[in-house]
């Protein structure tokens, strides 16, 4: 009897599943993606909204929210068109150089107030490295909630999409955890002071942990993989 139930329930979700069946595209803001249902309404969807966002931590929640306004489906304001950036070149052309410059740079900072030689201060750095990290991708998301704001209506429409998810655990967030704790090891390791270099990417690599888990949650990976479903979209009041 039991059996029984949980089949009707697991129909009737893949019925409910089908009829409001979601496909996701890029937009131009890297917060953001676009959401059509099978009814042909478009949304655009703040993926900094996730809540509770624990999910990559191994961290199964019950459901998860997330943010989404209703736009037009002529409206081309959010569209994605890639162009090729003569600067791109010009930027890769002028890491070597840099990266000479401020090894030059920190190494001498580091020899010349013996800052390699004190545990207690190398910490405070690498504290101070992560918390500009997280500060940087905290202002990155403002700004791009604030141009997505400024592209919709008054009156558009606000939606809140509620997901719940499989057994499937997933711990993709200790991965990128685990990159910076590596260099944070041999930032400390390193006592002759050329582990000023190894500020750089400890920095890089908090901003990209802190901006996939904190702005660019990728909902669309785990509903296209089905580790999500979705289970309703209700309109804010």
């Amino acid at each position: 009897m039991v059996e029984f139930i949980f089949t009707n329930k697991t129909i009737y979700t893949k019925r409910r599943e089908a009829l409001n069946k979601l496909t996701f595209k890029d937009s131009k803001s890297a917060c953001h993606k676009i959401v059509t249902d099978s009814k042909g309404k478009r949304y655009i969807m703040d993926t900094s909204t996730v809540r509770p966002n624990v999910y990559g931590f191994g961290i199964i929640p019950k459901q998860v929210s997330v943010d989404m306004v209703e736009f037009g489906y002529h409206d081309q304001n959010f569209e994605f068109k890639a162009k090729p950036s003569p600067k791109y070149m010009g930027a890769v052309a002028a890491t070597q150089p840099l990266t000479t410059i401020l090894f030059k740079m920190f190494e001498n900072i580091f020899l010349k107030y013996n800052i390699h030689q004190r545990a207690l201060l190398k910490w405070g750095i690498v504290a101070l490295s992560v918390f500009i990290a997280y500060l940087l991708v905290k202002v990155y998301v403002k700004r791009a909630q604030k141009k997505v704001a400024e592209r919709l209506p008054e009156n558009a429409k606000r939606y809140t999409a509620t997901f719940t998810f499989s057994k499937r655990r997933d711990f993709s967030y200790w991965f990128g955890i685990g990159l910076v704790a590596i260099f944070v090891f041999l930032f400390m390791r390193s006592n002759n002071g050329s582990e000023g270099i190894l500020l750089i990417p400890i920095t890089i690599l908090s901003w990209y942990f802190f901006i996939v888990w904190l702005g660019m949650t990728p909902i669309h990976y785990d509903y296209e993989k089905q580790y999500i479903s979705l289970v309703s979209i209700e309109e804010k009041k």
